[in-house]
């Protein structure tokens, strides 16, 4: 592959996305417990002194709970939009190191501070253990002599 034929690396977007999730997971919880206990009171007052409270209480619980519902189903997708993209960037690093190293396998990989290390599987059998792998914003890998080399070119 030639420069910008890399696919993305972006270890970054799903993260800040499940952080994301997580908030409005919290949120939702927050709304929808509120809700329901909100209508246990209104019940246990109704049951209680025979009389309804207020007559539009129970449509805004629902609404309520409908937002809480809303705020949940944007998390559900968020999260599967973050599962998606951190799958398609361990495919891309997989990619970009088989294209420019020959590298057949990567496993235990991890990131440290701005380096990919993993243990890297060669085109010959042997196994690099613990390997740093820095990549572009093109999404270049660059490992080994190439991480210190101006350019960063074979």
């Amino acid at each position: 592959m030639s420069g910008g034929d890399y696919g993305a690396v972006d270890f970054q977007s799903p993260v800040t996305t499940l952080w994301v999730v997580g908030v409005l997971a919290v949120i939702a919880a927050g709304v929808i417990g509120h809700a329901v206990w909100r209508r246990r009171g209104h019940l246990r007052f109704t049951r209680r002194t025979g009389r309804n409270r207020d007559p539009q209480l129970l449509r805004d619980i629902r609404a309520e709970r409908w937002t809480g519902y809303a705020c949940l189903g944007v998390a559900v997708v968020l999260a599967g939009f973050a599962g998606v993209g951190a799958w398609q960037t361990h495919q891309n690093v997989r990619n970009n190191l088989q294209a420019k190293y020959g590298v057949t396998a990567v496993a235990d990989a991890r990131w440290n501070g701005a380096f990919l290390v993993a243990d890297l599987t060669l085109p010959d059998g042997s196994v690099q253990d613990d390997a740093e792998v820095y990549f572009e914003p093109d999404g270049e890998p660059l490992m080994g002599e190439h991480l210190f080399t101006p350019g960063g070119g074979l």
